[in-house]
């Protein structure tokens, strides 16, 4: 069943125009050159025209040459600035994790290696292979992590860190040092030493362990500045944000033509 039309807006209208045309007021309103510079118009009942968004910026400029990347990505050394930003350095999360992986590495090492060495003699070489062939997964943590040089761990120091990379390689390379010192005096650290005398292990570990994570964590803080400069971020499409897009009219409740309900008027 079709609904009945309502008339009462129109009835309405028509007793408002015949009021005002027996009082002599005009009720028509020419359109000047203020109103037409005005919002468009707009029906009645229906949603207002969102504003058009700004054109959008045009693209950053040509991506710059691998050289000039290569040129630009590299960073000086600044001794007193880089040490007074030391507390801010320690206090980033991936540079303390780092550090909280070597440590957790050489543990690891020490629990699974220390009850199997026991069983082994000295200067039974075979017998220590032997121990690392049956789980290599400690060791080879340690490889990355602890012996000089850290490489593995200076990579991530570098790639973490947003400011001096070299200080938190040192930082590192100490840390890896000390590791491997206390790693020596366990029973575990005859895999590390065999049955020879451990002072050259450890002198080689705090004379290559900081230099080598030193290179290593700059060379990965160039490398991640490289990287982001020879990919720059994507510019946005013009014309992709919702904003620009007009909004689609409303209709309201008995929003029917006009001319169905005045007839045609």
């Amino acid at each position: 069943m079709a609904r009945a039309k309502r008339t009462n807006r129109t009835d309405a209208r028509r007793r408002y125009r015949a009021d005002n045309l027996a009082a002599g007021v005009d009720t028509t309103v020419p359109e000047t050159e203020a109103t037409q510079a005005e919002a468009p118009a707009r029906r009645r009942g229906t949603a207002p025209v969102a504003a058009r968004a700004p054109a959008a910026a045009g693209p950053a400029g040509p991506r710059p040459s691998i050289l000039k990347s290569l040129t630009a990505a590299y960073r000086p050394v600044h001794l007193r600035e880089d040490i007074a930003g030391l507390p801010l350095l320690l206090m980033q999360p991936g540079v303390i994790g780092t550090m909280a992986a070597a440590v957790a590495a050489s543990a690891f090492f020490v629990i699974v290696y220390s009850p199997a060495i026991g069983s082994v003699p000295t200067g039974d070489a075979q017998g220590l292979t032997n121990v690392v062939v049956a789980n290599q997964l400690p060791y080879l943590l340690l490889n990355l992590m602890v012996m000089p040089p850290p490489a593995a761990g200076a990579f991530l120091i570098g790639y973490f860190a947003k400011r001096s990379p070299w200080l938190g390689g040192l930082l590192f390379g100490l840390v890896a040092s000390l590791c491997f010192t206390v790693l020596v005096a366990t029973p575990a650290g005859r895999l590390l030493t065999g049955d020879n005398d451990r002072t050259v292990y450890v002198l080689q570990a705090w004379l290559l362990g900081p230099v080598g994570a030193v290179v290593f964590a700059a060379a990965s803080g160039w490398y991640r500045r490289f990287l982001r400069m020879a990919t720059p971020p994507r510019q946005p499409r013009p014309g992709s944000s919702g904003a620009s897009k007009a909004a689609k009219p409303v209709r309201g409740r008995g929003d029917v033509p006009r001319n169905r309900l005045s007839g045609g008027r």
